[in-house]
């Protein structure tokens, strides 16, 4: 392993569409703590809405979460089963470990206070930057023999696991995708693999047919056919039994409430931009006993789960990096990411 430098490079999001990269100290493990090497790191739409002002997140700020690397250095107060090289997956968002809701498993609801990462001064989730240290117990290794971009997938991948078990997927479930980008595909593939039936609604036609090249039943355009009449057809006239919503639009959310079956559940994946009321039928939640729930962030297990997943390559991913740039093309990555021909752009932190 390469001597750890004391400073080091991190992508900072100073404004609307301002980035800058600036040498900042290099982090030092605390006890219970490892020092992670961070190779390569996805630029998820969190990022792009900081970067393009959609957020109200304040800045300047080190973004990236979906990210992978190399175990640099480990406290030797850490009790660890880590060595120096060991290839890793990690959760960045942070958790506290003792409110209620941590006690029962459920750290994406955490609302305890949880440590905050500093750099320099610079607040950020930190995958943007070469180095992260990280509390042992959110570091999972990648044992097999896949890359590190692959492994980078760990969390956009355990996001889609903890969406899919808040589903009821059973053997022979009939399962919606309305928006095959990335996390609608990532639904459709572990839909599949929990043998259901896959149904992917989406305009764009390269899109579809990359879900129904990964195992999609069938892919239903929008704009021409007539959803309802063709999942009324698919369904023999009982409707899914599970709808996910993958997009960010709330008239789609308001659309596809209808569509699921009786005892149905609709599952609204991610944050809707911009966010808006939509009318919710309370006769027909009551009659039909249809299930509307959101699915926001992943547990430990869940991310447990992906990076087993991944490292066992159970779950295609190459296909979703559509382009990868260096720290010193940052600014194009940032831009290329926010195109809606992209599904992950790749930034290596060389």
């Amino acid at each position: 392993m390469e001597k750890i430098p004391g400073l080091m490079k991190a992508v900072v999001i100073e404004g609307p569409k301002k980035l800058a990269v600036k040498e900042v100290a290099t982090p030092e493990p605390l006890p219970g703590e490892v020092l992670i090497k961070i190779e390569t790191c996805l630029l998820c739409t969190w990022e792009q809405r900081i970067y393009s002002g959609e957020s109200s997140m304040k800045r300047p700020f080190i973004a990236g979460h979906e990210a992978a690397g190399v175990i640099a250095k480990i406290n030797p107060d850490t009790p660890s089963n880590f060595s120096i090289g060991d290839k890793v997956a990690f959760k960045t968002l942070d958790h506290c470990g003792h409110c209620y809701y941590c006690y029962q498993g459920f750290e994406n609801q955490c609302t305890g206070k949880a440590n905050k990462r500093f750099y320099d001064g610079i607040p950020g989730s930190g995958g943007l930057a070469q180095y992260i240290s990280l509390p042992v117990d959110r570091v999972f290794p990648i044992e097999w023999d896949i890359s590190l971009g692959e492994a980078a997938f760990t969390e956009p991948l355990a996001c889609c696991i903890h969406s899919v078990k808040r589903s009821g997927i059973k053997f022979g479930s009939v399962v919606v995708v309305v928006g095959a980008g990335i996390m609608g595909q990532l639904h459709a593939v572990l839909a599949r693999l929990s043998g259901a039936k896959v149904i992917v609604i989406e305009p764009n036609a390269a899109r579809r047919n990359l879900a129904l090249s990964l195992g999609a039943h069938a892919a239903v355009d929008p704009t021409v056919d007539d959803e309802k009449t063709v999942l009324n057809s698919l369904t023999r006239g009982v409707g899914p039994d599970v709808v996910f919503i993958t997009t960010a639009s709330t008239s789609l959310a308001e659309k596809y409430l209808d569509a699921a079956g009786k005892m149905g559940r609709v599952i609204f994946y991610g944050s809707f931009h911009p966010n808006k009321d939509i009318p919710i039928d309370p006769n027909k939640v009551h009659y039909s006993e249809i299930v509307i729930t959101g699915s926001a962030s992943p547990s430990t297990e869940d991310f447990f789960q992906a990076s087993r997943m991944l490292a066992q390559k159970l779950v295609p991913v190459k296909e979703f990096i559509s382009c990868t740039y260096s720290l010193d093309n940052i600014q194009e990555a940032f831009e290329a990411s926010l195109s809606l021909d992209t599904y992950r752009v790749m930034v290596e932190l060389r």
